[in-house]
């Protein structure tokens, strides 16, 4: 495949703009720093959260101003079907999510930011709460590998808590009528046999949870040799996140009990 002309911007105000909000409303916390290696480039690997607009923001905005990771978010392809937000996204770092277009951030030496559960792992439904969606996915980590890249894990808190779903698009999936209307290859397509259809929140406003972050010990992928050992370790990757993402909620719950006994 040719070579794809990448030009990446990142524009630090408006990427500190952005996230102001998200900030301010979510009290966002910060653990594993020690971790950070700002001059040693990396692909950062980790949980999506509902609607992903909430707490991506806040990580590249941290990432980027805070630790001066010149990073680059791998984002789904329909950002850049949308007019002027396709330049928002573009100027926050984001590059449309294929393999050529990370090869060549890489090449030019930018860490990478990516969730393998894609456009899927924010579209979340029912009991989907942080749930990895990540399919059979392994992409990520063989241009981990061919780029000498440490995986960097990192885990999300918060984000798939602010919204209560009031209409779940399982709902429509079962429909015999919407079934009929994806037999039609063209449809099917755009619509990813369902997968971008979002399901409806209750609440426009979120509730205002607070997020967490926290950043995990690197890991080498160098010395993996086959296929099976690629899955063996992508397997205990999704388990240490899930794990993590439990040691975070007791965090929380922590934090808050302590503050509700300073306030008392």
């Amino acid at each position: 495949m040719k070579s794809k002309a990448l030009h990446i911007q990142h524009n630090s105000t408006l990427i500190r703009l952005i996230s102001s909000v998200q900030r301010f409303y979510f009290s966002p916390t910060y653990l594993g720093t020690e971790n950070l290696i700002a001059n040693k480039p990396a692909m950062y690997v980790g949980n999506h959260t509902i609607y992903g607009v909430l707490d991506s923001p806040v990580l590249i905005d941290y990432l980027f101003n805070e630790h001066k990771i010149a990073i680059v978010s791998l984002a789904d392809h329909m950002h850049f079907h949308i007019p002027i937000w396709k330049e928002v996204v573009k100027r926050v770092g984001g590059v449309d999510g294929v393999q050529e277009y990370a090869r060549e951030a890489m090449r030019q030496g930018y860490s990478i930011l990516v969730f393998p559960g894609g456009g899927r792992e924010v579209i979340k439904r029912k009991g989907e709460a942080y749930q990895l969606i990540w399919k059979q996915r392994f992409g990520f980590l063989k241009l981990a590998q061919e780029f000498n890249y440490d995986i960097a894990p990192f885990v999300a808190l918060g984000g798939d808590e602010v919204f209560d779903l009031a209409f779940d698009v399982n709902s429509l999936l079962k429909k015999k009528w919407f079934q009929k209307l994806l037999s039609y290859p063209k449809i099917d397509k755009l619509l990813r046999n369902g997968e971008v259809i979002p399901s409806i929140p209750k609440n426009i406003i979120p509730k205002r949870i607070p997020f967490y972050f926290k950043f995990l010990p690197r890991l080498s992928i160098q010395n993996i040799q086959s296929f099976d050992e690629m899955i063996e370790f992508r397997d205990e990757l999704q388990q240490q996140i899930y794990a993590e993402i439990e040691l975070l909620k007791q965090v929380r719950q922590s934090d808050l009990r302590d503050k509700k006994t300073f306030k008392e």
